[in-house]
């Protein structure tokens, strides 16, 4: 290795730290949070908790059915 190599190695590790976790991490750990508060929630609650959580995502739902009939 030379140092030319080294230090293209040591620019391209400073710059994934600074980008950050990608989408699709962010996207699995939103859906992970939300399935731990709904859980949470049937546990606490039990079958009111569930279906509070289910009217909650009424309005997420009718907004992504809106958005794969438009086309975006």
């Amino acid at each position: 290795m030379t140092m030319a190599t080294a230090a293209d190695t040591a620019l391209t590790a400073s710059q994934t730290r600074r980008e950050g976790p990608s989408l699709e991490a962010k996207l699995y750990a939103g859906i992970a949070l939300f399935l731990a508060l709904v859980i949470a929630a049937t546990v606490t609650w039990g079958a009111v908790g569930l279906a509070m959580s289910a009217l909650a995502c009424v309005p997420v739902c009718y907004g992504a059915i809106l958005l794969i009939t438009i086309g975006k």
